[in-house]
């Protein structure tokens, strides 16, 4: 049985870090600051991004490291994940590494209040030059474009 590619545990890992983005973006219950919610949202980013490392760095992908950028380039979500991502990583993005110019905007949290728990769901916005949108609907994109690469390259164990 061959061994599963190294890159495909991090894609795992997105998932899961996806999977709690989603339910930030659909509401849980409220038990800490919201800074926790924010510090779920920037690892799902750097966690994405920095997927493409691990296709570049897993001797059973390292062949795909040009294929693996032009793709980024030429994806628009994960383009602006890009950006998110080198601005958190570095607190100031190299503009010769800019691609969109995105960055983090607004927030709307939401809390309900009632007789069970109380649930926020907090509402990320990001905005670029190619304009602004919901941060959990470029989150979902990155996953389907990543989930594509992944088809059309990467052969799995089976």
């Amino acid at each position: 049985m061959q061994e599963e590619n190294k890159c495909l545990e991090q894609f795992e890992r997105v998932k899961r870090w996806w999977t709690r983005f989603n339910e930030i973006s659909k509401g849980r219950v409220h038990l800490n600051n919201t800074d926790f919610s924010n510090d779920e949202i920037y690892a799902f980013f750097l966690n994405c991004y920095h997927l493409k490392d691990w296709i570049k760095n897993d001797p059973a992908t390292e062949h795909l490291k040009d294929i693996v950028e032009d793709f980024i380039d030429k994806s628009n979500s994960l383009s602006i994940c890009a950006d998110l991502c080198n601005g958190l990583k570095h607190l100031k993005r190299d503009p010769k590494r800019v691609r969109k110019n995105a960055k983090f905007g607004p927030k709307t949290h939401k809390l309900s209040l009632g007789n069970g728990p109380r649930i926020i769901t907090i509402s990320y916005t990001i905005v670029s030059d190619a304009g602004s949108f919901d941060a959990f609907e470029i989150a979902s994109q990155c996953l389907v474009e990543w989930e594509n690469f992944f088809q059309q390259y990467v052969k799995r164990a089976s």
